[in-house]
């Protein structure tokens, strides 16, 4: 699988020759590896459309605050505090951005879920009007990368 130089950059000596080696132990940590580096690679797409930015904002949330991210590292061979380090950096350094209309959207998928299994009338019609004053947001968001990274992103760099 090839990653771009970006990409390869980003993660570090240790990591990147691991993947240009492709010095893996056995078929599954080669395989938890990718998932980490396709999530990575989620996170460095700037398009603002409603799917680029809900995987945007999964692999984001996923690497920082998942338990199951700890796991994976580990199943890949990769020390997870070292993975998360690299993915902060890289949030300080600009080279993973966000604009607010990956958060929009973000918000608005949350809404959208949570209208799917409502089942009281009055929250159903409150819910779709927040879900449309949402929609209204994200159309009329600017392009402007966000820089906030401890408010939106809700986590501690």
């Amino acid at each position: 699988m090839l990653y771009s130089v970006g990409l390869l950059k980003l993660m570090g000596i240790k990591i990147t020759s691991d993947i240009v080696a492709e010095n893996h132990v056995c078929n599954e940590q080669k395989l938890w590896r990718h998932v980490i580096l396709n999530a990575f690679e989620d996170t460095r797409v700037m398009s603002g459309e409603r799917k680029a930015s809900l995987n945007k904002c999964d692999a984001h949330f996923w690497i920082a605050k998942s338990e199951h991210f700890e796991q994976i590292c580990w199943w890949a061979g990769w020390e997870p505090d070292n993975v998360r380090y690299r993915y902060y950096k890289a949030l300080q350094n600009g080279d993973i951005k966000f604009k607010r209309r990956h958060f929009l959207w973000h918000e608005y998928n949350k809404l959208f879920q949570r209208l799917k299994i409502e089942n009281n009338l009055d929250l159903r019609r409150e819910l779709r009007r927040n879900i449309e004053n949402k929609r209204r947001q994200i159309m009329d968001a600017d392009n402007v990368y966000v820089d906030n990274f401890k408010k939106d992103l809700e986590v501690e760099i």
